[in-house]
């Protein structure tokens, strides 16, 4: 009998020699897969904005459908310098800004309702659409200002980090503007701007058209 029972006690001993074994075995298979996860989900991100109709072009522009048509955007907010060796827009600068500038949507507020913009609201002057209308990049020279409802379906991205993966170095200190001036606005002083921080991702504010604010052209 006693000999049974000790025979039983090596069989449980060796089972659970066994299942410890496994469960390190296990341990170390999680850890891999761990250790594998950042590159992967930035394969699957990458194929998943692509599929969305996002495209990278490595050479410092990124196209995206919009509607029927196809669009180019600048990878870097105005002022900062893209990196071609990293594909990304810390050439210049440093912090969360990286040599972005900001810019006014008009430097002086007339209160003419049609001041900047064209009688549908669409900017014409001032140095937020200057610095796109005056920017040659990538070969091509027809940059300007994105309407409120282009630069608004950057925030069709699901979050900050997401819109990061294709457009680094996006500050998000301030608002972007957009080349639409709010048509509701009668004394003609406010323009659409929208916001790409984390808290406030994909906001749209009607500010002042002397206010600082950013600037991501887009053609045609």
């Amino acid at each position: 009998m006693l000999a049974r029972f000790y025979s039983n006690v090596d069989t449980w001993n060796m089972s659970l020699k066994r299942m410890a074994t496994l469960a390190a075995a296990l341990v170390l298979v999680v850890a891999a897969a761990a250790s594998c996860k950042s590159e992967e989900d930035e394969d699957w991100l990458g194929l998943l904005l692509s599929s969305s109709g996002v495209t990278d072009n490595y050479n410092g522009t990124v196209n995206q459908v919009i509607g029927t048509g196809t669009f180019s955007w600048m990878k870097c907010t105005q002022g900062q310098a893209w990196n071609a060796a990293l594909n990304n827009c810390a050439g210049t600068g440093s912090g969360t800004v990286y040599g972005a500038t900001s810019l006014a949507f008009c430097t002086v507020i007339t209160g003419g309702a049609s001041y900047c913009t064209t009688n549908e609201g669409v900017a014409n002057s001032g140095p937020a659409y200057d610095s796109c209308s005056n920017l040659v990049f990538a070969g091509q020279s027809d940059w300007r200002l994105p309407t409120q409802g282009e630069l608004a379906s950057l925030a069709a991205f699901s979050s900050r980090s997401a819109l990061l993966y294709t457009f680094p170095q996006t500050p998000d200190d301030k608002y972007f503007w957009t080349g639409s001036a709010n048509t509701t606005d009668t004394d003609g002083t406010s323009a659409w701007s929208i916001s790409f921080a984390e808290n406030t991702f994909g906001d749209q504010l009607a500010a002042e058209k002397d206010t600082p604010r950013y600037v991501r052209c887009i053609r045609p």
